[in-house]
């Protein structure tokens, strides 16, 4: 993006944030009124849904000892979660088995996933702006709607009434790597606000030295790995009376950056690609009312718009185009919830939800270099092509939900029950289905907590799947998944405790592309595991945490030597350790062990070109963050590194990832 737009969007958060402080005080409201929570959470105990399956938390302390800069960043730290970097050069998020689609993203409680793809870029979401993460997997509840067959991800973010007046972040390092942002936060008797930009940029991110260059990366830093992006966030509430409160959130982005290509080291082939202008809004509106201690009203409505320039090029010099694609990608829809509080018999939740997901693209296969630009794509109903090498897609689908959930929680035990129906509405076609929910805990003493859950969900194709010129198929069905887990949390002396989920999820007609790169309903995919986690306090201030995750896949109606399935790695090991020095400097520790990820390349055998399972190595990542708060913490000299020990390692096949890197910063309040 160029320097005046982000000199631009920095003067205009600037100057708002200087009329905009206020010192912050802490609202109080009851939290049925916050629509954020998708979950009703009524007192202070977590919601019975939450203690009765998986649940993770990230708060605002672990991100500033984790030194994260992006939800991705963060990510990575939570068991059972996978946070890789494919072809698209973005990270993406699996999530016990299941792919980046099957995860459903929320940020304030609002769908944040694109229509294209049903996907979402976490890096997009600066680690400034996030108070807390919430992710749920497993069986988790049906007012979330259809998806989430791998789990939900709710990015909580921060607000006036508990942010500092003014607050920022600079931060350097090596290949014109610069990331900063600043933050300006109010509150009064009845109101709170928030707003914040955020600047990244970089050349790209360094090789390691133990990498061995080939004809398309010859350079110590990763090629065409550049990345430009600016992000604008204001959000704000305001209480009407006690009873009422309305909100509002939004978001404004734009950048480009380069997609890092194969090495060629694989059989894969070397693409040349970037997002050459990307531009997205989303706005959120919502009101809750309390009519009494029972009865309560909240809901909202939004806006996701996302417009993406992508080029292909025909070599790594940049400056031929191949195929140039304009896409936009438009999600609105609505939430209402009605929420019945019976006090000791328990909560009953009603909602019903209308979302319609579009998509328009134009893509043109140019004979030249130059592209013309050609109208906003629009044409009919699932696209269109034509011989002039111009492909054009225009459609979108309704998705309706209605969703009834029950939590009661008694003396030491609770459960959930939850039952919706769903309608996807397309031009030609229109299909519905149902997902359900049942899930319990018992707590036989304080120290000791079994949870279980069983679901039955269901997701509907995306846009791409069912259009796309090249690979799209709409005859696809639903893709309908089965999940049972078995939990347990126990408390083990000496300020440790220890969580461990065994889970077994069945999905039938789970979407993918076949040999000829055409998505199909591949059939019957089995995901079987277990997550652990053990936590120790018991040192004075030194706090610990491993975990584990187990995976094993399999493809009931594959071939037998094509059944394991693929970018699945089956063991995760993850340790962090954090530990405040007596002069108040902290220090945070994070490995991170990924073993046996396997993945299929074509092979000739015995004369015959066939897909051959393959093995990606094994590999280690350490990651350091170094603070020391000064001036009463009112300011932080810091000092980062990721992949501390440059090992050189892959994700996928050919797609080196980053090096050793060292950053520098300062974070400041005031």
């Amino acid at each position: 993006m160029k320097n005046n737009n982000a000199l631009k969007l920095s003067t205009i958060a600037l100057a708002l944030g200087v009329a905009f402080q206020a010192q912050a005080s802490e609202l109080e409201r009851d939290p049925i009124l916050d629509v954020t929570e998708v979950i009703v959470v009524h007192g202070e105990q977590p919601a019975a849904i939450e203690s009765s399956t998986t649940h993770w938390s990230l708060d605002a302390e672990d991100i500033k000892a984790l030194g994260a800069q992006s939800l991705d960043q963060l990510l990575k730290n939570v068991p059972g979660l996978y946070v890789r970097v494919g072809g698209e050069g973005t990270p993406r998020v699996d999530v016990r088995g299941f792919k980046a689609r099957h995860v459903v993203y929320l940020i304030n409680g609002v769908p944040a996933n694109g229509a294209e793809e049903g996907q979402f870029d976490p890096s997009l979401i600066p680690a400034s702006q996030i108070a807390s993460v919430e992710v749920s997997v497993g069986p988790t509840s049906v007012l979330y709607g259809p998806g989430g067959a791998g789990g939900v991800i709710n990015i909580i973010t921060k607000r006036g009434d508990n942010s500092p007046s003014l607050s920022g972040r600079l931060e350097v390092a090596d290949d014109d790597t610069f990331n900063g942002d600043i933050s300006a936060a109010g509150s009064g008797e009845k109101w709170q606000g928030m707003i914040n930009y955020t600047h990244q940029q970089t050349d790209g991110w360094a090789m390691s030295d133990d990498y061995e260059k080939t004809e398309y990366q010859q350079d110590d830093t990763r090629q065409n790995a550049d990345k430009t992006l600016d992000n604008v966030y204001a959000q704000g509430s305001y209480l009407l009376s006690d009873d009422t409160q309305l909100l509002a959130n939004m978001t404004y982005r734009q950048g480009e950056w380069g997609k890092p290509s194969r090495d060629g080291t694989g059989t894969g082939t070397v693409k040349f690609e970037r997002v050459e202008d990307f531009e997205e809004v989303t706005a959120q509106l919502g009101v809750a009312h309390k009519f009494n201690s029972m009865f309560t009203l909240r809901g909202f409505a939004y806006h996701n718009q996302s417009d993406v320039i992508e080029i292909r090029y025909k070599n790594d010099s940049f400056d031929t185009i191949k195929t140039y694609q304009d896409g936009r990608s438009v999600v609105q829809g609505g939430n209402v919830q009605f929420i019945s509080n019976f006090d000791q018999a328990g909560i009953l939740t009603t909602a019903l939800i209308a979302e319609k997901q579009g998509w328009k693209s134009l893509s043109e296969s140019p004979s030249s270099s130059t592209v013309s630009i050609l109208g906003d794509g629009s044409g009919g109903g699932g696209g269109s092509g034509g011989d002039d090498g111009i492909e054009r897609l225009d459609d979108d689908a309704w998705l309706y939900t209605a969703a009834l959930e029950y939590q009661y929680q008694g003396e030491g035990y609770g459960f959930t029950l939850g039952g919706a129906g769903h309608e996807h509405d397309r031009e030609l076609v229109s299909e519905s289905d149902f997902s359900g929910q049942v899930s319990g805990y018992w707590q036989p003493h304080n120290d000791t907590r079994i949870n279980m859950g069983v679901a039955r969900k269901v997701r509907f194709p995306s846009m791409r799947n069912l259009y796309a010129l090249s690979s799209g198929n709409a005859e696809l069905q639903q893709e309908v998944s089965q999940h049972v887990e078995l939990g347990l949390v126990q408390a083990i002396g000496n300020a440790t405790e220890f969580n461990i989920a065994g889970y077994y999820t069945d999905a039938e007609d789970y979407i993918a592309k076949d040999t000829s790169s055409v998505y199909q309903n591949m059939g019957d995919y089995v995901f079987k595991g277990v997550d652990l986690q053990l936590q120790n306090n018991s040192f004075d201030n030194l706090s610990m945490t491993i975990a584990y995750s187990f995976l094993d896949t399999e493809d009931k109606t594959a071939a037998a030597d094509m059944k394991n399935l693929e970018h699945r790695p089956r063991h995760k090991v993850h340790f962090n350790a954090q530990y405040q020095l007596p002069f108040a400097m902290q220090i945070n520790l994070n490995v991170e062990r990924i073993m046996d990820q396997i993945y299929y390349a074509e092979q000739e055998v015995a004369g015959v070109d066939m897909m051959v399972e393959q093995s990606l190595a094994d590999y280690t990542l350490v990651d350091l963050n170094v603070v020391q708060p000064l001036l009463d913490d009112k300011l932080d000299l810091y000092i980062r590194a990721t992949n501390l020990l440059d090992e050189s390692y892959y994700q996928s096949e050919a797609l080196p990832q980053a090096g050793r890197q060292v950053f520098i910063g300062i974070n400041w309040q005031i």
